[in-house]
């Protein structure tokens, strides 16, 4: 009887995104399992193409003439499970996307890395009194001798053809394998095991309570600072672990990955494996090996860790849930925490999610019942919140200070450096200026490609695009008027470290941003310098704002802690509270209680004030009240459809095409905004224009999206035009 392979081909095409059925041939068919990779011929031409078996039948209503054949398989296990293809078909619908982009997402970079072959002498009583050639006889020989060998080597070393390598392995006298090569990130060596601390009363209340099985919903742990959220993680991990199951741990930073990774490697060693975009396509497709093969219990990594291919899951930890990285902005647009959740459902597994600022929606979760709220108020050990100041830059100005540095910041910089303690200087904007303008007619240097200012870097004295990457020389004159008056204005992270090396030109100072952290282990490097105390300041972007504990930092310096307020999205005072806050927890983590000076041009704003006090119950009341006043999320869903394409005036005839379709709907309760210009008008050579809907119920907005979007891809005409939608995402997009 014939077996079918129900196939989703590797095509992102939404008009290709169905099953196409593959008879399995005969050779095949005893290793043949839903979930495996296939090559499959397609298309007039025959093609080979990548495909998923999602199923697997012994029937097809394809016409036995037309039916094709599965070519190759090329591996030996399936690389999704049968959860992983529910999960991915629920995702499907949810991001409203396709089943093969969904898919793809699951699989680790390196997958399709070709390790070149070995060769294996089979067995020498085959070979006895056969014929052979004097090539054939010398190349059987050298692999005895040498067991496993790489062809080329066999090559070089006999100077011969491939051809006497060919005709014994066709003759089965030798064996094809494939290397079995290793890519170790982590060096496991250099961790030693660390003892467990005693928990305190707040920790062992919250490890009872996840604990206890009878409890399904999600837990948010709601930890200040310092509180030991970690130990709390490592606890819960250690008893999942004893009940031969696995656990996932999400971090929004690959900052944060070096420091997560020696806690979790010293109390579990190899049983732990870390997955991140700054590692080789071979190192992350061996951890995505030793978790699908059970060689590993452990994963640690930001986003696209939740796909880790355990088969046996115990716990999922997102740890600083709050932050946006955990939702992609790339197709599939998916929320980690909503995948992390749905994941968890399907194996009876904890999700906690733990923050000192959770996310409002998570808040929202916790206090409607829907989330299990565990609180944390004091720090672990003897370490207590550090004393807060705000100063007023105005002021500043007004007594002829022009330094990024407030008086009051120097002087306790001074001071901290004098005690031999440490201090981090928190700025969210890289570079040495945010843009280059000229003073007398007012032009402003901006990106060709993209409709945003160019930063000035004065390492390498040039202008850069942080969008498309660009870079120009540093002009002498106004490219407008030709004027000489052209100057560098605003503040980034090279500038402050500048200025610090200026102010105080005795300490060792260390920059940590998207700049400083391109080359392979830079990350790793600086904050074991900055962790091993052989530098006195660091200043950086959020890379350093949470996570971190340094033991020796008395002070914190947030050096525009407005910047995020006036962003243009509806999440400006989530962020920049929850910046705030995070940033100055590294303050004041031992003995010493530490400080932070907060400078601002708003101090009387009352999100500044409640950050410096960490009143985040405040803060949720006060933004809650607002974002349920303006029907924001989670009291209101935002579609956001984003229309890109290197001809502004196809994207704005396309856009008001689609606009005028949702707006025929006439569906009362959903506000429609736009079409405009979307925040950044121009990224890469593309235009941006966006069309926002607002509704109550999301049921409601999908059922109008599907239905607008059916009727725009048989009515529009333009070619070249691409169109996202972003679900409850940034409205700044």
């Amino acid at each position: 009887m014939a077996l079918y392979g129900n196939v989703i081909l590797s095509i992102p095409s939404p008009e290709i995104d169905r099953v196409f059925d593959y008879e399995i041939p005969f050779e095949y068919l005893n290793i043949a399992e839903i979930g495996m990779r296939v090559k499959v011929p397609f298309g007039v031409k025959n093609k080979l193409i990548e495909g998923y078996i999602i199923d697997l039948s012994e029937s097809t209503s394809v016409d036995s003439e037309k039916i094709k054949y599965i070519s190759q398989f090329p591996d030996k296990v399936p690389v999704f499970s049968a959860e992983m293809i529910n999960t991915a078909k629920w995702m499907k619908e949810r991001y409203m996307t396709t089943l093969s982009q969904c898919l793809k997402a699951m699989l680790p970079a390196g997958i399709n890395l070709k390790n070149e072959e070995t060769f294996v002498k089979v067995s020498t009583k085959q070979c006895a009194g056969c014929k052979l050639s004097p090539k054939q006889k010398s190349v059987l020989d050298f692999v005895f001798k040498n067991d496993k060998v790489k062809p080329s080597v066999i090559r070089k070393s006999l100077g011969i053809s491939a051809s006497p390598i060919e005709t014994l392995v066709k003759k089965g006298f030798l064996e094809l394998v494939n290397a079995d090569t290793e890519h170790f990130f982590i060096n496991y060596n250099i961790f030693e095991y660390e003892k467990p601390p005693l928990l305190n009363d707040e920790q062992l209340k919250a490890c009872k309570s996840m604990l206890d099985k009878n409890e399904k919903r999600p837990f948010l742990l709601f930890g200040i600072t310092g509180s030991g959220k970690t130990e709390v993680y490592l606890k819960i991990i250690e008893e999942i672990l004893k009940e031969g199951k696995q656990a996932i741990v999400l971090v929004p930073e690959i900052s944060l990955t070096p420091l997560t990774v020696k806690r979790f490697v010293s109390r579990f060693g190899k049983k732990v494996v870390v997955y991140h975009s700054k590692m080789s396509d071979g190192e992350r497709y061996e951890a995505w090996k030793k978790a699908s093969d059970g060689r590993a219990s452990i994963m640690i990594g930001p986003r696209s860790a939740v796909f880790a291919p355990f088969k046996n899951l115990g716990a999922i930890i997102i740890d600083e849930e709050h932050e946006s990285s955990y939702r992609s902005e790339f197709t599939p647009k998916y929320s980690a925490r909503e995948v992390a959740e749905k994941r968890c459902d399907y194996y009876g597994a904890k999700l906690i999610l733990g923050s000192a600022t959770p996310s409002i929606e998570s808040m929202k979760e916790a206090t409607e019942g829907k989330y299990v709220l565990l609180k944390m108020k004091k720090r672990a050990g003897n370490g207590r919140l550090p004393m807060t100041e705000i100063v007023d830059m105005r002021t500043e100005l007004q007594n002829g200070n022009r330094s990024v540095f407030s008086l009051k910041l120097q002087e306790e910089i001074k001071n901290a450096l004098e005690n031999k303690r440490q201090v981090m200087l928190f700025l969210n904007r890289r570079g040495y200026s945010t843009f280059v303008s000229c003073r007398k007619c007012g032009y402003v240097m901006t990106c060709s490609n993209c409709s945003v200012s160019y930063k000035y870097h004065s390492g390498s004295n040039i202008l850069m695009c942080h969008y498309c990457g660009k870079k120009i020389p540093v002009p002498h004159v106004c490219p407008n008027c030709g004027s000489k008056y052209i100057k560098f204005f605003g503040t980034g992270t090279q500038k402050v470290e500048d200025e610090a090396r200026r102010l105080f030109p005795n300490a060792r100072i260390l920059r940590m941003d998207m700049d400083t952290t391109k080359k392979k282990g830079s990350i790793e490097k600086i904050l074991s310098q900055f962790g091993s105390e052989n530098a006195d300041i660091l200043v950086g972007t959020q890379m350093i704002a949470k996570g971190h504990d340094f033991k020796n930092v008395s002070l914190v310096g947030i050096m525009a802690a407005d910047i995020s307020l006036n962003s243009g999205d509806y999440r400006g005072s989530e962020n920049t509270f929850q910046l705030i806050t995070q940033a100055s927890g590294r303050a004041g983590r031992s003995d010493d209680r530490g400080k932070v000076i907060i400078q601002t041009y708003q101090s009387e704003n009352p999100v500044i004030k409640l950050a410096a006090r960490q009143d985040y119950e405040s803060f949720y009341v006060q933004e809650s009240a607002v974002r349920k006043a303006m029907g924001y999320p989670p009291y209101g869903n935002i579609f956001t459809f984003l229309f890109t394409g290197k001809d502004e005036r196809s994207v704005i005839e396309n856009i008001c095409l689609f606009s005028d379709i949702v707006k025929e709907k006439h569906i009362s309760n959903i506000t429609v905004l736009g079409p405009s210009q979307a925040y950044i008008s121009k990224i890469k050579n593309e235009y941006r224009w966006r069309l926002i809907l607002k509704g109550s119920d999301e049921n409601t907005l999908r059922t109008l999206t599907k239905s607008a979007v059916s009727i725009y891809k048989n009515s529009k005409k333009e070619k070249g035009i691409t169109a996202n939608l972003f679900i409850n995402s940034f409205s700044s997009i």
